[in-house]
This record gives C-alpha cells, sequence and structure tokens, in this order.
C-alpha cells in the first residue's frame, strides 16, 4: 500500500471511530479537503512556473495568485 492510500485509510478508521461525535468528524474531513485543496493549488503553482516561460504574460503573477490561495487554504480568515 502506497503512503498516500495508507494515510486516507489511516484517517477513515479515524472518522469511523468518531462516528457519535459527528462534529469533531466532520472537523477532521473539513481538514483533510483543506490539504488537499493545497497541495493542488501548490502543485498547480510549480506547473505554471515550469511551463510558462519566465517573463512570460503575467506568470509570476499567476503563480503568486495561486501560492497566496494555496496558503488561505490552510489558513482561513
Amino acid at each position: 500500500m502506497e503512503p498516500r492510500e495508507r494515510a486516507t485509510t489511516s484517517i477513515w478508521y479515524r472518522i469511523a471511530g468518531l462516528i457519535g461525535q459527528r462534529d469533531i468528524a466532520v472537523d477532521i474531513i473539513e481538514a483533510e479537503i483543506r490539504s488537499a485543496q493545497h497541495e493542488a493549488l501548490l502543485e498547480a503553482e510549480q506547473l505554471v512556473v515550469k511551463t510558462l516561460s519566465q517573463g512570460g504574460f503575467g506568470v509570476e503573477s499567476l503563480a503568486k495568485t495561486l501560492r497566496d490561495r494555496a496558503e488561505r487554504m490552510i489558513r482561513p480568515a
């Protein structure tokens, strides 16, 4: 089993153990979703930087926007 699959399985076992504590389970699920969105936005930033030539139209601005959104995803306002 890959590390990511193992982590996902672990999370679901933790959630299953909290069925009687609905609020905690929902908090864990929300945190996992934010974490996945954070990773996806950082990956998108890297793809923008690698794929589009530096100095191209708005590359730096687009990459910065993606990184800023990723950081807000982990630390909501």
